[in-house]
């Protein structure tokens, strides 16, 4: 074999620091790889998936169609401001809305819940991150006129849902500022009370730099809850009466909880417990039971761990986790639902969650009456999918939704 002059060996360093590199992100990016973990294998229930639908494009949420219309009917959101209407059964599919947004990073067209009184006033609501004029400053850093926000908007069903007109803008509900383009969180979802709840994330860059979290005059960082039965576009919507900080001018009264970093997908389980699947910063993922005045921990703690200390933090008043998962066996937490199906028996009654960078479906037993913790943890199927939301079909049974645009039900 020849030797090798310096420069010869310089570059080959050079070169294998680059495919050392190039490696580590694509596994941190590629989802199919399974998780790299120390830990004891999770005990395997038997779920797969089959796909139902492919071609969407970046799907963010997935919404069961209420009655009257038929039990096949799913709402398919997409990221770029679009939403579709798909029959599960036959395949065919019409546009629903088509809506101008921000697409940077995880600004978009991110949410969708239907009415609780749909049936009647044919109403659903979206929540998306749109670039108006305003006093704004980060987001648009080039145009200082112009400012990227949330806004929870409020439509109304065609009443012909087969494709004949598209749903109809009605009013805004809410909107607020976002400082970044990330942590936005997106969800919308209907309570047992009927009220319509509102995740939003801390908004955004790393670590909370504004303390927005912690904030009780922020809108960021929050559970907000808000009442929008009878509401018009003069009074878009109500702030409900039990809201745990009515009266106290230091909060803003629409917060129902506090401290929360990413709270992308949540969801109510049949007893009216509310679940959140709320995305960590670096180190761990959470997934919180969010009660009324409840503080979550965010910045102070990341899951059950200090962050900002980072050791000797207080955690007077935060609440604990129900669940948390350490890096890189979890990265970028999808939350999902509590299964109420019949499909498959062994699932009933478990919480079920996903992740967008790591290619595996989990499912976690809730906590023992008494207990803030869950007992047990279970490893239901590996795939190759970046799943970024979970939809629950009128019978219990779960669909998932796959960034890449495919939608999949879970089955035995």
């Amino acid at each position: 074999m020849p030797s090798l002059s310096r420069k010869h060996l310089i570059l080959i360093g050079l070169l294998a620091v680059l495919a050392a590199v190039t490696w580590l992100e694509w596994r941190r990016s590629d989802p199919t790889l399974p998780p790299s973990s120390s830990a004891p294998p999770l005990p395997k229930l038997a779920v797969s998936l089959r796909q139902i639908a492919a071609g969407f494009r970046e799907i963010t949420d997935l919404a069961a169609v209420p009655a009257p219309h038929p039990a096949t009917l799913l709402v398919v959101v997409e990221k770029p401001g679009t939403a579709h209407l798909l029959d599960t059964a036959t395949g065919k599919r019409w546009l629903l809305l088509q809506k101008a947004v921000a697409t940077a990073s995880e600004e978009g067209l991110l949410g969708l819940a239907f009415d609780p009184q749909f049936a009647v006033n044919r109403r659903f609501y979206t929540n998306s991150v749109v670039t108006e004029g305003g006093q704004g400053k980060t987001t648009r850093p080039g145009n200082p006129t112009m400012q990227d926000k949330t806004t929870i908007d409020a439509w109304l069903f065609p009443l012909d849902a087969l494709g004949a007109e598209p749903a109809q803008p009605l009013w805004r509900v809410l909107s607020f500022d976002q400082p970044y383009a990330n942590h936005n969180a997106g969800q919308l979802a209907f309570g047992p009370d009927g009220m319509l709840y509102i995740g939003t994330g801390d908004g955004g860059s790393g670590g909370d730099p504004h303390g927005h979290a912690q904030n009780p005059r922020s809108w960021l960082g929050k559970m907000l809850r808000i009442d929008v039965a009878g509401s018009t576009a003069a009074q878009p919507y109500r702030v409900p009466t039990d809201n745990p900080f009515v009266g106290n001018t230091a909060y803003l009264p629409e917060i129902w909880a506090t401290g929360l970093r990413n709270p992308w997908r949540y969801s109510f389980d049949d007893t009216g417990r509310l679940w959140v699947g709320d995305v960590g910063q670096n180190a761990w993922e959470e997934i919180d039971l969010v009660e009324r005045g409840a503080n979550l921990g965010w910045n102070v703690r990341e899951g059950r761990h200090c962050f900002a200390p980072p050791a000797g933090c207080s955690t007077a008043g935060l609440v604990d986790p129900v669940w948390e998962g350490a890096h890189p066996s979890y990265v970028s937490l999808t939350g999902g639902f509590v299964y109420a199906g019949v499909a498959i028996p062994a699932l009933r009654g478990k919480y079920v969650f996903g992740d967008f960078l790591v290619g595996r479906l989990w499912a976690i037993e809730p906590p023992a009456v008494g207990s803030s913790t869950s007992t047990a943890q279970f490893w239901l199927t590996d795939h190759g999918l970046m799943v970024t939301t979970l939809g629950r079909r009128r019978d219990g049974e779960l669909w998932v939704g796959d960034f890449k645009g495919t939608v999949w039900l879970l089955v035995p």
